[in-house]
């Protein structure tokens, strides 16, 4: 499984289109570190708590990783309580739509956890990206998406685009993009990623 979205891109004809890293997960949080109570492995979300996503460690159903209104950010514990608590492990930074990241122990909980995405294997996959204005016209422009170095970290590049070539696009307006991933024996999985596609000409040219 990977998450799905929407992702709008835009192009200025005449200006550089930068490159857009991806990142595909499977929706989990893996928690590593020596830890003591021992809270790795991985967490699965089970809907919101506080606004934001709530998971719970696999085979533990009292261990949890949320946001906690008294602490302001995600944290780590035994007990999910809008007060506050004794032992836990609180997140270094307050961005509380990434549960991801390096914590810091609190009272009897010792060691130093890291939260990482569970990014799925891209190996034998690959990606797949075009701009159409629907689903049965011409291809306006492939996006020539590409697994971004080991493919079992799930990163994937939809490379830039020079200001010469994007100059040179034919086409104006919105269109539609999606990114689908095509196995080695071409059968292809999602769409994952959609959205509009906008190309505009640069208001502000240059003189004469």
């Amino acid at each position: 499984m990977i998450l799905t979205g929407n992702l709008p891109l835009s192009v200025i004809r005449g200006i550089t289109f930068d490159a857009v890293e991806l990142q595909f997960s499977d929706g989990n949080v893996v928690v590593t570190g020596t830890l003591s109570p021992d809270v790795t492995g991985t967490f699965v979300p089970c809907g919101k708590y506080n606004g934001s996503q709530l998971f719970v460690l696999a085979g533990t159903p009292s261990t949890f990783l949320y946001v906690n209104p008294t602490a302001t950010r995600y944290i780590i514990a035994q007990a999910l309580t809008d007060g506050g608590l004794t032992d836990y492990w609180v997140k270094n930074d307050a961005n509380v739509d990434d549960p991801t990241g390096a914590y810091t122990a609190h009272g009897a909980y010792t060691g130093v956890p890291t939260a990482d995405d569970n990014p799925r294997d891209l190996t034998g996959l690959t990606p797949k990206a075009v701009v159409r204005r629907n689903s049965e016209s011409d291809v306006l422009l492939d996006l020539n998406p590409s697994v971004n170095g080991d493919p079992l970290n799930g990163r994937i590049t939809i490379p830039a685009i020079s200001s010469a070539d994007t100059r040179d696009l034919d086409f104006t307006g919105t269109s539609r993009w999606d990114l689908v991933l095509e196995a080695n024996t071409g059968e292809r999985q999602g769409p994952f990623i959609q959205g509009p596609f906008t190309v505009n000409d640069n208001i502000t040219q240059k003189a004469g």
